[in-house]
C-alpha cells in the first residue's frame, strides 16, 4: 500500500459530510424531510467526491476513478480508488471493524485476495504475504452521527471467503492518537468552501438530469 497521510484521508472524508450536509440543509429540495431520508446517499456521494478530488490534486497518492457497476446494468456507479495492484470502493458500515453489507461486486473483487502465509513451514509476516498477492480488494469504510461527527474510519482487505481481515488500519484511531500526542502543523490544502460547494451542488443536479433522461428514454422505448 503506498505511503498516505492518513490526516489528509480523515479529512476528506468529514469534509465530504461537511458538504453533503451543507447542501442538504440548503437546497429547499433537500431541506426536507422526504430530502433528510437521502441524507446517507448525499454523505456517501460528497466521501466519494471529496476523496476523488483529493486525489487528483495529489494529496493523496490515488488514482480515482468512476466506474459503474457491472451488476446494475449502468443504474449506479461507485469510485474506484486505485494504486498498483490495489484497488479500494469506498463503503459505509455500521461500526468498526464491521463488513459492509454484501453485493456482488464486493464479493467477486474479494476472491483475489488469496495469500499464503506460510513459506518452508514458517508463518510470513503479513506485509510479505500480501505483496505476493497479484491484485489486492478492499474497502475504505466510514459511519458518521446524524450530526456529521465521523464515528470510524478505516481501510481493510478483507480475506476472499470468510468475514474476517487480511488487514486493517483504523485510520480515525491512528489519526486522533497521533493529535493527541503531539499538535500538527495546519497542512495546506484545498478544504471546502463556497465553490466546492457549488461544484457538488452542480454535480447532484447533473446526475438527476442524466437519471431523469435514462429514465425517459426507457419509456419512450
Amino acid at each position: 500500500m503506498p505511503r498516505v497521510k492518513l490526516d489528509t484521508l480523515a479529512r476528506g472524508a468529514g469534509e465530504g459530510i461537511e458538504i453533503a450536509d451543507k447542501v442538504r440543509r440548503s437546497t429547499p429540495f433537500l431541506a426536507t424531510l422526504v430530502g433528510r431520508d437521502q441524507r446517507g446517499m448525499l454523505r456517501r456521494a460528497a466521501i466519494m467526491w471529496r476523496i476523488q478530488m483529493l486525489c487528483k490534486s495529489k494529496e493523496l497518492p490515488f488514482e480515482a476513478v468512476e466506474v459503474a457497476n457491472p451488476y446494475t446494468n449502468g443504474t449506479s456507479h461507485l469510485i474506484s480508488v486505485r494504486s498498483g495492484k490495489l484497488e479500494l470502493h469506498i463503503v459505509r458500515t455500521n461500526e468498526p471493524e464491521a463488513f459492509p453489507v454484501e453485493a456482488m461486486i464486493r464479493q467477486d473483487n474479494r476472491a483475489s485476495n488469496t495469500a499464503d502465509f506460510f513459506r518452508d513451514g514458517k508463518l510470513l509476516p503479513a506485509d510479505v504475504a500480501l505483496e505476493s498477492i497479484p491484485q489486492l480488494y478492499g474497502w475504505i469504510m466510514w459511519g458518521a452521527t446524524r450530526k456529521g461527527e465521523l464515528t470510524h474510519f478505516a481501510i481493510g482487505l478483507p480475506e476472499p471467503d470468510r468475514d474476517m481481515w487480511l488487514t486493517y488500519i483504523d485510520v480515525l484511531g491512528q489519526v486522533r492518537a497521533a493529535e493527541a500526542r503531539a499538535p500538527v502543523a495546519e497542512e495546506k490544502s484545498s478544504r471546502p468552501n463556497p465553490a466546492l460547494l457549488l461544484k457538488f451542488c452542480e454535480e447532484i443536479v447533473r446526475s438527476l438530469e442524466q437519471e431523469n433522461e435514462e429514465d425517459t428514454g426507457n419509456a419512450v422505448g
